[in-house]
C-alpha cells in the first residue's frame, strides 16, 4: 500500500475519535525512517494539546490499526504537539494565531522587504494583515513562504 494510501485509512479511523474529543490533525506523515516505518501525527486543540491526551489518542490509534490490519509491516506511531514556533500554513491555522505576534518571510520584497514580524490583526482568504509599531502591511497568501509564531520569552 501507497504512503498516501495508509495516510487517507488512518485519518478516516481516527476522525471519530479526533472529533469527540475535540482535537484538530495538523499534519500526518508516513514515512520510513532510521527505525523503520513511522506513521507521525502533530495534533492540537484550542486550548493546546496535553501530553497525556497525546498518549490516549496513540493508544487508541494502535488499536484501530491492529483492528483494521492497515499498515501490514512493523511500524512505529508518533503523536506529538506542532510545537510553539510551528509553521502557520492554513487558514484554520491564520484563524487560530489572530492577534499573536507573526514572523512572516515572502517570496519576494514588500514594501521593500522580504521578512515582516507583527501582530496578526486580520485575514480572509487573500491576505493576511500585520500591525508593526501602528503600521500596517496587507501581505498576499501566495507570496508567504513562511509564517511562524514568534515566539517571545
Amino acid at each position: 500500500m501507497e504512503n498516501e494510501e495508509v495516510i487517507a485509512r488512518v485519518a478516516k479511523l481516527i476522525e471519530p475519535y479526533l472529533k469527540d474529543n475535540g482535537i484538530e490533525l495538523i499534519e500526518m506523515t508516513y514515512r520510513r525512517e532510521a527505525g523503520g516505518m513511522t506513521l507521525r501525527l502533530l495534533v492540537d486543540t484550542p486550548s493546546g494539546i496535553r501530553i497525556d491526551e497525546c498518549e490516549a489518542l496513540n493508544n487508541r490509534l494502535g488499536e484501530l490499526l491492529d483492528a483494521e490490519d492497515v499498515i501490514s509491516e512493523h511500524y512505529i506511531i508518533e503523536v506529538s504537539s506542532p510545537g510553539l514556533d510551528r509553521p502557520v500554513k492554513t487558514g484554520r491555522d491564520f484563524e487560530r494565531s489572530m492577534g499573536k505576534a507573526l514572523v512572516v518571510t515572502t517570496f519576494g520584497p514588500i514594501e521593500g522587504s522580504r521578512s515582516h514580524s507583527g501582530t496578526l490583526i486580520g485575514m480572509d482568504k487573500e491576505k493576511i494583515v500585520l500591525e508593526s509599531g501602528g503600521i500596517s502591511t496587507e501581505i498576499p497568501r501566495a507570496k508567504i513562504a513562511m509564517a511562524r509564531l514568534k515566539i517571545e520569552f
